[in-house]
């Protein structure tokens, strides 16, 4: 009798999983389309740099994850392809967004070029920072006539794929072939939108930076 109670408590435990996996699946809301403003493209000697700012990066869903501590990873890839022959140049910059929900405090960690990081208790401020370049490199813009087309595209996650695979590997372990293998099947995945075309140019209508030389200092010599 205690086998079998035990295989019926199994049996209600599981199912019930199932069920909440397929009712999260249709209540969770559909994800926001962030929009793209005009960037600005312009030449420090043969590297192109862009300002942009990106409006709605966060879907709802995704704002209830980063509100609920949920670490949230972010990637931006930009693409710069010839009109015609020639070589794509491709950049990806990724964040990581932490929320420490008990301090009140958001730390956002930035890879690209350079690596750079934000600590503040501002939300506004933590998502304007994950949603603003300023003088970002792109790569380098060969002296050719063609013009070029520049895209981009920005992938939100918000579980990092480092904790993503940390639970596949814990559930593996606890049940293997089980239905919490399942429930994580739909467990929705990044909000990773289409390439969006923000400009064509051609390299010499590109403004270039003026650079001021650093004043040298003064000789105490006579």
């Amino acid at each position: 009798m205690i086998h079998a109670w035990t295989i019926v408590d199994r049996v209600t435990r599981r199912w019930g999983l199932l069920a909440l996996a397929c009712t999260l699946s249709h209540a969770l809301p559909a994800s926001g389309e962030p929009t793209f403003a005009t960037p600005t493209l312009y030449l420090s000697g043969d590297t192109l740099l862009v300002d942009l700012r990106v409006d709605s990066l966060f879907s709802r869903r995704t704002s209830d994850a980063i509100a609920s501590g949920m670490t949230t990873s972010i990637a931006y890839e930009f693409e710069v392809a010839p009109i015609g022959p020639g070589r794509t140049i491709q950049k990806t910059l990724s964040m990581r967004l932490d929320h420490d929900i008990w301090e009140g405090r958001y730390e956002i960690f930035r890879r690209g070029t350079t690596s750079d990081s934000l600590v503040t208790t501002d939300l506004g401020e933590a998502n304007r920072y994950c949603s603003t370049f300023n003088r970002t490199p792109i790569g380098t813009i060969p002296e050719v006539s063609a013009p070029f087309v520049f895209r981009i595209r920005s992938t939100v996650n918000p579980i990092s794929p480092e904790q993503e695979v940390k639970t596949r590997r814990w559930l593996n372990l606890l049940e293997r072939g089980s239905v919490l293998e399942l429930f994580f099947s739909f467990e929705p995945k990044g909000d990773r939108q289409d390439w969006v075309e923000l400009a064509r140019f051609s390299r010499d209508d590109l403004p270039t930076e003026v650079v001021d030389p650093e004043p040298q200092a003064e000789s105490d010599e006579p």
